[in-house]
């Protein structure tokens, strides 16, 4: 895996509701704490009466729909369909997944920032499998 996207995936998780992080050369494997999430916070000096709002980054992961081959583009000659970083739409292509000589679009389930890519290009996935983290906007 790519370590910028590592470090990308960390910062995006350091103050979300992740309890457990596990990580192969394969894939990464978050565990969430169940229950609301309540951020956490710096209790204010007696005197200080202003009180801050945390903004909680709502993210979606998306998972493999079918056992295949993972690609970021539609061949080796074209760009990734998005990099992280890029703002994508609803129903917008993230890549495709080879199963049986058909390529199979995976499309994003909401207008937002990729945040994480989770596979690298030619990598073997199952169902299931996690590809993407999208910051919801």
């Amino acid at each position: 895996m790519n370590i910028k996207v590592v470090k990308d995936l960390i910062e995006l998780i350091k103050d979300t509701d992740v309890v457990e992080l596990e990580w192969t050369p394969e894939r990464i494997h978050i565990i969430r704490r169940s229950g609301p999430y309540e951020p956490p916070y710096s209790r204010p000096h007696d005197n200080d009466r202003t009180s801050v709002s945390l903004k909680e980054k709502h993210t979606v992961t998306v998972t493999s729909p079918l056992v295949g081959t993972f690609y970021r583009s539609p061949s080796p000659e074209t760009p990734p369909y998005v990099k992280v970083g890029d703002r994508v739409a609803k129903n917008q292509v993230l890549c495709v997944i080879e199963a049986m000589k058909l390529m199979n679009e995976i499309e994003s389930h909401v207008d937002g920032i990729v945040a994480a890519i989770l596979k690298q290009d030619g990598e073997r996935v199952g169902y299931g499998d996690q590809l993407f983290i999208v910051e919801e906007l």
